[in-house]
């Protein structure tokens, strides 16, 4: 099961967050032979920490604390885990840096495309729609029109929405790579 359970302490301004997982394969990937501290954490626990803390004020944090059943604990791992989570989110800023890479070819190539496409409408207007008319004129000018639509709509989300999301990730992910983590048994 996946269920996590969370727990805010808020203390002269700063935020803890507990993190209370059920097992220590939830956090660590129990595929992944490298001793501690390079052993990955698993997909679910960096998407759930991650996203957790996505929803917070990300300067007011001071730490996060790790909870797994005392009994799947020894004091050797209870001194690298917060190394290793800090590892893995430092090791995925890198790729975050070139997923950013990527999505800034592909904003420029959207925002090409974009002039591209109303150079056409405008060329289209004053040419054929000032000169003919009918049905195959009004079929192009929807054409045209809906084309332009989702190339503007398009780049509007990649630079309003997606470059956004993107930036706020990699915060939140330099975030936990620096920050004071504590692991605890419960």
């Amino acid at each position: 099961m996946r269920e996590v359970r969370v727990t805010r302490i808020k203390q002269n301004g700063a935020l803890e967050i507990g993190f209370r997982f059920k097992s220590m394969d939830q956090l660590l990937d129990p595929d992944d032979p490298s001793p501690l501290p390079a052993r990955e954490v698993t997909e679910f626990a960096e998407e759930y920490i991650a996203s957790y803390l996505d929803g917070c004020n990300l300067k007011k944090i001071a730490s996060i604390v790790v909870s797994l059943p005392r009994e799947s604990l020894t004091p050797e791992e209870v001194a690298l885990l917060p190394e290793t989570i800090r590892r893995h989110f430092s090791f995925r800023i890198a790729d975050l840096d070139d997923d950013r890479r990527v999505s800034r070819r592909e904003g420029r190539i959207s925002l090409a495309l974009a002039i591209f496409n109303a150079t056409i409408a405008i060329l289209f207007v004053v040419v054929f729609a000032g000169y003919l008319e009918g049905p195959i004129v009004a079929l192009l000018a929807g054409f045209v029109t809906i084309l332009n639509w989702v190339t503007v709509w398009d780049t509007y989300e990649y630079f309003v929405y997606d470059y956004r999301r993107e930036l706020r990730k990699r915060q939140v992910y330099r975030k936990l790579a620096g920050i004071e983590i504590l692991v605890e048994g419960w």
